[in-house]
């Protein structure tokens, strides 16, 4: 491209430098001036090849925040936007390229209704670590919270304004909460999962190719948008070194409730299918390339939570627009509820858990069946232990 755009400049060199002998033998000496000055003018912008890409920079809040009465820290993230003559991606692991050096904000509480609020909650700042790797500065980042003093009240609004001394208006956002009390785990569902524990494989290991899908159940919450469900298997992993408590995270995937606004009444049954099999090849997965693996003497089970999270109609709008594209159209619309020059979102969600153990035929598959037998899982509970034993004619899942 450079080569192209040198041999453009040099005919373009030539065809003035014989326009210009044509017209000084043809016309008089200040008009020949004049065409010169201009032919100069002209050659001087055609041979440059540097421009700014970049518009005039402008600091504009970003901020994100989540409500959750389930919780007793409330946590909001306020940044600035930033740009450079170079590689941005450079500039997002500079802590101070997405600061601001002095914030202020609040979150008000107001009955619906009422101009004047009835509690005000400054934002005090936080610095955390011991964050994911990424493109922005990881070893710490500032975020902003507050811990009230009576509990969030789903009826009530919330009001968030922040205010920076480079942004002479406040940036504002408001949101309503999710009404906590109306999401649940379905009782039989929450029950058996109690008693029978959570049946992924029979007992038999000779049908062990043959594995069992569960069902998890429950029912949505007023002003509830988007569902998603997450599954945890806790472990204690036992090296020479120590005991480790560890947990491994699995994504069920997200539902939406049908209707909008006031439509969004709670009460509808949710399920989810769990495949058996999917379970074992997801376990098996997360520990194959385990870098510490020959340290590991026994794995010993510890439980099984379901947690069900739900969010407003604001953040499932958010997560929507942002979700990687799957089409031929790779543009996707940007949402913000913030108001003033400020973009982000300010919204609300809730989230309950229920624990549960395996069944005997789901731990004897953890313990030795073909996907997951590499991994030393084995079991404290004495129950267990004995019925499969029981069972299968003396196969020991013990961790002694």
């Amino acid at each position: 491209m450079i080569k192209l755009l040198r041999l453009l400049n040099i005919i373009v060199i030539c065809f003035i430098y014989n326009l210009l002998l044509f017209f000084l033998k043809n016309m008089n000496k200040l008009f020949s001036y004049i065409c010169l000055v201009l032919s100069i003018s002209f050659i001087t912008v055609a041979c440059k090849t540097d421009f700014d890409i970049n518009a005039p920079y402008k600091a504009v809040p970003i901020v994100y925040g989540l409500l959750d009465q389930s919780q007793d820290t409330q946590f909001v993230k306020i940044n600035k936007s930033f740009i450079g003559d170079g590689n941005n991606v450079d500039y997002a692991a500079i802590n101070d390229s997405m600061m601001f050096s002095n914030v202020s904000a609040r979150v008000d509480q107001y009955v619906l209704g009422s101009s004047f609020p009835i509690q005000t909650y400054p934002l005090e700042e936080l610095w955390v670590d011991n964050l994911d790797d990424g493109i922005f500065y990881t070893d710490s980042q500032k975020v902003f919270y507050f811990i009230p003093t009576v509990p969030l009240n789903d009826e009530d609004l919330y009001k968030l304004v922040v205010s920076v001394d480079e942004i002479a208006q406040d940036v504002t956002a408001e949101t309503f909460l999710i009404d906590g009390s109306g999401l649940s785990f379905d009782y039989l569902f929450e029950l058996s999962l109690g008693i029978n524990g959570l049946n992924f494989a029979d007992v038999d290991l000779g049908t062990s190719d043959v594995y069992y899908d569960p069902q998890v159940k429950w029912k949505t919450a007023p002003k509830g948008k988007r569902y998603e469900l997450l599954m945890s298997f806790r472990y204690d992993e036992v090296t020479s070194a120590g005991t480790f408590p560890k947990t491994i995270y699995w994504n069920l995937g997200s539902q939406n409730a049908i209707g909008s606004g006031e439509a969004l009444s709670g009460g509808d049954n949710m399920f989810k299918n769990i495949s058996g099999q999917a379970f074992y090849e997801m376990v098996a997965s997360r520990l194959n390339d385990y870098p510490n693996e020959q340290d590991v003497v026994k794995r010993k089970v510890k439980a099984v939570d379901f947690i069900v999270s739900t969010g407003n109609e604001d953040l499932n709008t958010y997560m929507e627009v942002n979700e990687p594209a799957t089409g031929v159209v790779t543009e996707r619309p940007s949402f913000t509820n913030i108001s003033g020059d400020g973009i982000g979102l300010f919204g609300s969600k809730y989230q309950v858990a229920i624990t549960g153990s395996f069944s005997d035929g789901s731990i004897l598959e953890l313990c030795k069946g073909q996907l997951t037998s590499e991994f030393k899982f084995c079991t404290d509970s004495t129950d267990q232990i004995t019925a499969i034993s029981n069972l299968t004619g003396g196969v020991n899942i013990s961790c002694n």
